[in-house]
C-alpha cells in the first residue's frame, strides 16, 4: 500500500478532533475510527486551518512512517 493510500485510510477514519487542556498544557483529542489519540499541539502547526488531510498526514508521518 503506497503512502498515499494509507493517507486516504486514515482521512476516512478520522471522525473529528477538538483542542483540549489539562494541567501539562494544551493538546489535541483525534477521534480515529474506534481509537482516541491525544496528540502535542506543537506537532501541528496550523492548528486553526487543519484539514482531514493534513491531520492525516502528520498522523502517518509521525506514528506510521518508521
Amino acid at each position: 500500500m503506497t503512502k498515499e493510500q494509507r493517507i486516504a485510510n486514515i482521512v476516512a477514519d478520522l471522525e473529528g478532533w477538538e483542542v483540549k487542556s489539562d494541567e501539562n498544557g494544551s493538546y489535541l483529542e483525534v477521534k480515529l475510527g474506534e481509537f482516541l489519540l491525544e496528540m502535542d499541539s506543537s506537532d501541528i502547526p496550523n492548528i486553526d486551518t487543519l484539514t482531514k488531510e493534513e491531520l492525516a498526514t502528520i498522523i502517518f508521518d509521525k506514528y506510521l512512517e518508521q
